[in-house]
């Protein structure tokens, strides 16, 4: 028998009214993969550990300002973790240079569910859309690094991760 996939927006949106409970299970289920990621942008299990307890408390402080129309919960909640993250490498002096060896795979995850979804559809990207989503959203360069990186015009570069991201959109939409 399948589990039932985790509710997001509904999550979010009771956390918005306050509910304690529906923000206890966001963070039990969301807690062990958001570390993953944050272990692997910041490299230090304490950093990474204080990055996602930031995370959820603004997302707690701010579930609020959640709007479903606007996009997915979960890619919400990623955002602000995301930002979190760029941030603190930012104020350390530690984002990574374009020439600075990057990861071309997404952090692992434990539940099978996920795993088929979202890495499924990312990994099924073309290389030329896959590499600069990589590079952008798990290890933090710019549009002009990656562009240098692959020795591509920025402007392709953004164009191929907006109709990449558009691409996953779609295929997790179904």
């Amino acid at each position: 028998m399948a589990a039932t996939p985790f509710d997001y927006e509904t999550a979010l949106l009771a956390c918005a009214d306050g509910d304690q409970h529906a923000f206890q299970n966001l963070y039990q289920h969301e807690s062990p993969h958001m570390l993953a990621l944050c272990l692997s942008m910041l490299s230090q299990r304490r950093s990474a550990e204080e990055l996602v307890r930031d995370t959820f408390v603004s997302i707690w402080k701010n579930a609020q300002s959640y709007d479903p129309a606007l996009g997915a919960a979960r890619a919400w909640i990623y955002s602000i973790m995301r930002y979190r993250a760029l941030n603190r490498l930012r104020q350390l002096g530690r984002l990574r240079s374009a020439d600075a060896v990057w990861n071309d795979k997404l952090p692992a995850r434990h539940d099978s569910a996920s795993q088929s979804s979202l890495a499924q559809v990312i990994s099924n990207l073309d290389a030329s859309q896959r590499r600069p989503i990589l590079m952008a959203f798990y290890n933090g360069y710019t549009y002009e690094q990656i562009a240098t990186r692959l020795e591509t015009p920025a402007a392709q570069i953004k164009a191929r991760v907006q109709e990449g991201l558009r691409m996953i959109q779609e295929q997790l939409a179904t």
